[in-house]
């Protein structure tokens, strides 16, 4: 009788578990592990799948959490621009309200409350922007 052997790992396979199975072949009497390599490559590859399945999923998390990141940086600074667009324009309205207040006081036509369209423009302006 002859039995085969199968080193799994470079340890001995008897002291671990295995699931094989054996047969007695009907020709002279052996008995023959069936199956027993067939069920180790299948778990080794379906191992090794499961590696590079992982692999690709942390490398598409990694490449996510990358772009994420460069999106994030970018809208920090577009907010900073636009804060300081904002600060500028603040300053300008300031300008403009104060050349319009300097003029007020030399301008025949803005002491004069005949013309209609000109005092909700001045009193918005007083008003709404500062």
């Amino acid at each position: 009788m002859h039995v085969y052997s199968m080193e799994r790992f470079g340890t001995n396979p008897l002291s671990q578990s295995s699931t094989s199975c054996f047969s007695e072949d009907s020709q002279d009497g052996n008995i023959l592990m069936v199956g027993a390599n067939s069920l180790e490559e299948k778990k080794l590859k379906r191992r090794q799948k499961n590696r590079a399945a992982a692999q690709r999923s942390r490398q598409k998390h990694t490449e996510k959490a990358d772009e994420l990141h460069q999106q994030h940086e970018q809208l920090e600074q577009n907010n900073t621009a636009l804060k300081k667009e904002i600060e500028a324009l603040k300053e300008e309205v300031k300008y403009w309200n104060q050349m319009l207040k300097d003029h007020e006081s030399t301008c025949p036509d803005m002491l004069t409350p005949s013309l209609p369209t000109q005092t909700p423009l001045l009193h918005w302006l007083d008003r709404g922007i500062q």
